[in-house]
C-alpha cells in the first residue's frame, strides 16, 4: 500500500489535537506554550494506525488566523485532509481559508469531522451537516463524508477510523519514480547524531549514504540516517513522514523552507510561469492587479513576490490566468507543484496555482511559442511541451535538461524527443542535444552577425576568444554546446575556430597575414636569443612589427610549446630551456647541491635571467632548495 499523510485543517479550538490524540494516542502538541494556551501554534505530528493495517502520517496543523503560513506549511504534503468542524459552532472563518488552500493544492480525498457532538442536539448536527455540505461543493472535496464524533466520549471514532480507512484506499501514491525531493518543515540537533531535518518526503527515496543538496542555497551534504514515525529504515519513500540525519551540514545551515534534493536534480530560480487563479478576499469583489505584491507559499517555504498576468491587466475573483510569478528570494519548484497566493496586508489567503516552467525568460507577455509551451504543459502534454520547451528556450538541451525542467523521468522525455519531427541534433562532448531548427538557424546566423560586427570594430584583430564570443551570443550556452555550434557554424562557411579563437573566413585576412608576417620574423629572434632574450618591445623594433602583435605571435608560440614564459615581458626559447635543465641535472649529479651563483656559470647566463630559470627549474619538480643550496629532486 502506498504511504500517506493525513492532515487536519479546521478553525481554532474545534477540537483538531485533541482529535488526533484521541485516534493515535499521541498528543501533537508539543510545546510547552502550547499547553499552557490551549491552542496548537506549530506543526504537529503523530502516526495514525487503521483498521486495514495500513499506517498514516499525521500533520497535525494551526488553526488560529495568525498560523496560517504554518497550516500552509503542512498542508503542502497532505494526501488525505481531515476537516475538522465543531458541531456546536458550525463552520467559521478559518474553516473557509483553510479549505480553499487545500483546494488551491489539490488535495481531493478527505473526509469531515463533526467533533464535540456529545456538546450538540442531534437537529442541530443535523444542520451543521447541511452547511458542510454546501461549503464542499464546487471545491477538491466535494462529497466527503461527515462523520460526527466526541473525542471526550469515544463516540464516533470508529466510524471515523473507517471513513479514514476508506479514503485512503482511494488516494493514489506519490510520485517515487522521480528524484527524492523533501520540504523541511522542522529542523534540529540530536546529541551525538547532528542535524535532524523532518518533512514529508514528496518524491522519490531517501537512503543511508544518499549525497543530497540543500536548497536553494546549494550546499551539499549526506544523509547519515533515515527514520519513519520515529523507528530507524534502511530506506524511506515518497509519502511518508520521513526524519533524515544529515552529515555535512550544521543546524544553522538548514532551516523550514529549505528542500531537500537529489544532487542538481531541481533549478533553482527568482521566477516562474503558473496557471494563477484569483478568489478574492471574503466578501470582497474587487479584481487582482497584475504585478501586485503578496505572499507566495511553496512547499513549506514562504516568499514575498508579485504576480504578473498574461491574459490582461485584471482578474475578477473566481477568474484564473496565465501569469509570470516573480520572487523576492528564489524558490526550487517543479512543474505540477502547487502554490499558495496571500495577501500582502492583511494578509489573507486570495489564490493559488499550478507551477508550469520553472526558468522562464523575464516577461509577462509570452511569444506565440511560448504561450503554446505554457499550454501544452498545462493539458499535460509531454510532447508537446518537450518540443515546446526547446522551441521557448531557443538553445540546444540534451534530453536530462528537458526532463529536468519539465519535472518527469528522463527515459520519458527522451523517448519523446526521438519521435519529435522538426528537431536537429547536435553532439557536444559525445551527448546529443536537441534544438529546434529555427532555434539552430537563428544562433548560427547569430555567430556570423557576432563575428562581423567584432571585425569591424577592431579590424587589426584575427580573431576572439571563443568564450567571449559565446557571451555576445548567448550566455546560457555551456562551453561545450557553444562549441558544438561552432563546429555548425563552420560546417556551413561562417566561422573558423583555431587556438582558442574564432574569426570570420571573409574577414581578418589582412590581419591574418600581419600576425604571419610577425611569426616568421620573431619565431627565428627567439630561438636565437636562446636564455638572454630581450623584451617584447625590443624583438618587435628588432622585428619591425607592432608590439600588440608581436605579444599575440608569443602567445601562439608559447601554445606551440615553441616558448617558455615565465613573465610577462619574459620569454624563453624552450628547446634551449630544455637543454639548460640538461646541464644542471649533469652538473648536481656529481654534487650534494649548488648554489645559484653556481648555477648560473652552468646556464651561462647573467643574474637577471638565472633566478626565473631557476625558479622555474624548482616549479616544475626537478630541482629544490634546501638553505642556499639547490639539489635534484629524488624520483
Amino acid at each position: 500500500m502506498p504511504s500517506l499523510v493525513l492532515g487536519t485543517a479546521g478553525h481554532i479550538d474545534h477540537g483538531k489535537s485533541t482529535l488526533i490524540k484521541a485516534l493515535t494516542g499521541t498528543d501533537p502538541d508539543r510545546l510547552a506554550e502550547e499547553k499552557e494556551r490551549g491552542i496548537t501554534i506549530e506543526l504537529g505530528f503523530a502516526r495514525l494506525e487503521l483498521p486495514s493495517g495500513r499506517t498514516m502520517g499525521v500533520v497535525d496543523v494551526p488553526g488560529h488566523e495568525r498560523f496560517v503560513r504554518h497550516m500552509v506549511a503542512g498542508a503542502t504534503g497532505v494526501d488525505v485532509v481531515l476537516l475538522v468542524i465543531a458541531a456546536d459552532d458550525g463552520v467559521m472563518p478559518q474553516t473557509r481559508e483553510h479549505l480553499a488552500i487545500l483546494d488551491l493544492l489539490g488535495v481531493d480525498r478527505g473526509v469531515v469531522a463533526l467533533t464535540k457532538a456529545d456538546l450538540a442536539e442531534p437537529d442541530w448536527i443535523e444542520l451543521v451537516t447541511e452547511e458542510v455540505g454546501t461549503l464542499l461543493e464546487g471545491t477538491s472535496i466535494e462529497g466527503a463524508a461527515v462523520v460526527p464524533v466526541s473525542a471526550a466520549t469515544g463516540a464516533g471514532i470508529p466510524d471515523l477510523l473507517a471513513a479514514l480507512d476508506a479514503i485512503a484506499g482511494e488516494a493514489p501514491a506519490r510520485q517515487a519514480n522521480l528524484p527524492m525531493r523533501l520540504p523541511v518543515d522542522r529542523v534540529f540537533t540530536i546529541a551525538g547524531a547532528g542535524t535532524v531535518v523532518t518533512g514529508t518526503l514528496w518524491s522519490g527515496q531517501a537512503a543511508k549514504d544518499d549525497p543530497v543538496e540543500v536548497l536553494p542555497a546549494g550546499r551539499e551534504g549526506r544523509v547519515r540516517g533515515v527514520q519513519v514515525h520515529s523507528e530507524a529504515v534502511a530506506k524511506a519513500s515518497a509519502g511518508q513522514r520521513v526524519a533524515l540525519n544529515i552529515a555535512g551540514l550544521d543546524r544553522d545551515e538548514i532551516a523550514r523552507g529549505d528542500v531537500i534534493a537529489a544532487p542538481g536534480t531541481l533549478s533553482v530560480t527568482d521566477r516562474f510561469d503558473a496557471r494563477f487563479t484569483f478568489l478574492g478576499e471574503p466578501g470582497a469583489t474587487e479584481s487582482f492587479t497584475s504585478g501586485t505584491r503578496v505572499h507566495v507559499h511553496h512547499g513549506t517555504r514562504e516568499v514575498l513576490g508579485r504576480v504578473l498576468l498574461m491574459d490582461g491587466d485584471e482578474l475578477a475573483p473566481g477568474g484564473s490566468s496565465l501569469a509570470q510569478v516573480r520572487l523576492e528570494e528564489p524558490l526550487a519548484p517543479r512543474y505540477g507543484d502547487r502554490f499558495i497566493v496571500r495577501s500582502y496586508s492583511p494578509v489573507y489567503t486570495i489564490g493559488g496555482g499550478t507551477v508550469l516552467d520553472v526558468m522562464p525568460p523575464r516577461r509577462s507577455r509570452p511569444k506565440p511559442h511560448e504561450r503554446e509551451l505554457l499550454e501544452a504543459l498545462l493539458a499535460g502534454d509531454l510532447s508537446g511541451a518537450s518540443v515546446g520547451l526547446l522551441a521557448a528556450r531557443g538553445i540546444p538541451m540534451s534530453s536530462a535538461e528537458v526532463a529536468a525542467a519539465l519535472g518527469v523521468v528522463r527515459a520519458q522525455v527522451a523517448d519523446e524527443l526521438n519521435r519529435a519531427s522538426g528537431l536537429e541534433r547536435v553532439k557536444a562532448g559525445g551527448e546529443t542535444l536537441f534544438v529546434t531548427a529555427e532555434a539552430l538557424d537563428g544562433l548560427a546566423a547569430a555567430i556570423e552577425r557576432e563575428l562581423l560586427a567584432f571585425h569591424e570594430a577592431e579590424p587589426k584583430a584575427t580573431g576572439i576568444a571563443t568564450l567571449a564570443l559565446r557571451d555576445r551570443v548567448d550566455r546560457r550556452l555551456a562551453p561545450k554546446t557553444f562549441d558544438a555550434l561552432l563546429e555548425v557554424a563552420a560546417a556551413r562557411g561562417t566561422a573558423v575556430a583555431e587556438r582558442g579563437q574564432v574569426r570570420h573566413p571573409a574577414a581578418a585576412v589582412s590581419a591574418l597575414a600581419e600576425e604571419q608576417a610577425a611569426y616568421d620574423a620573431l619565431a627565428p629572434l627567439v630561438a636565437r636569443d636562446a636564455l638572454a632574450p630581450k623584451t617584447v618591445a625590443g624583438w618587435a623594433e628588432e622585428a619591425g612589427v607592432d608590439a600588440g602583435v608581436a605579444r599575440k605571435v608569443l602567445t601562439r608560440l608559447v601554445a606551440e610549446g615553441a616558448v617558455v614564459r615565465l613573465g610577462p615581458d619574459l620569454h624563453f626559447d624552450a628547446a634551449s630551456v630544455t637543454a639548460a635543465g640538461e646541464r644542471m641535472t649533469a652538473f648536481l649529479r656529481e654534487r650534494e647541491g649548488a648554489t645559484a651563483a653556481e648555477l648560473r656559470d652552468v646556464l651561462g647566463v647573467s643574474r637577471k635571467y638565472a633566478i626565473p630559470l631557476l625558479e622555474h627549474f624548482d616549479a616544475t619538480g626537478l630541482t629544490r632548495r634546501e638553505g642556499d643550496l639547490r639539489v635534484l629532486r629524488k624520483g
